[in-house]
């Protein structure tokens, strides 16, 4: 640091990192952890099951087989609630299959 320059601040608690953290850092950690939570919960199937995106609650994937449809058909309830039980409130409402996903940040 050179004299005269503002230092950089540190953060004491977790408290102070937390408030630092922007809206997009935030949605980003979210996503990764969606992405984890993901893989882990379909397993195999993510050959056949891929995410495309989330947007006001909804999950978009894309299926690749028709069979693969059928099955995330019947698990869609059961992965929304496994999905949902590693964030601090409910973020994932519904799974759209096979639907067009476009990005819209204000709902994000």
């Amino acid at each position: 640091m050179k004299l005269g320059q503002t230092p950089k601040k540190e953060w004491h608690c977790s408290g102070e990192l937390n408030k630092d953290f922007t809206r997009l850092s935030k949605a980003l950690n979210r996503l990764m952890i969606l992405e984890h939570v993901w893989t882990r919960l379909v397993g195999d199937k993510g050959r056949f099951w891929e995410l495309k995106g989330v947007q006001s609650g909804t999950l978009y994937v894309q299926v690749k087989m028709a069979v693969a449809k059928n099955e995330l058909i019947a698990r869609k309830r059961q992965l929304i609630r496994e999905i949902n039980k590693h964030f601090d409130s409910p973020w994932i409402k519904k799974i759209e299959i096979n639907k067009p996903w476009t990005y819209d940040n204000k709902n994000f």
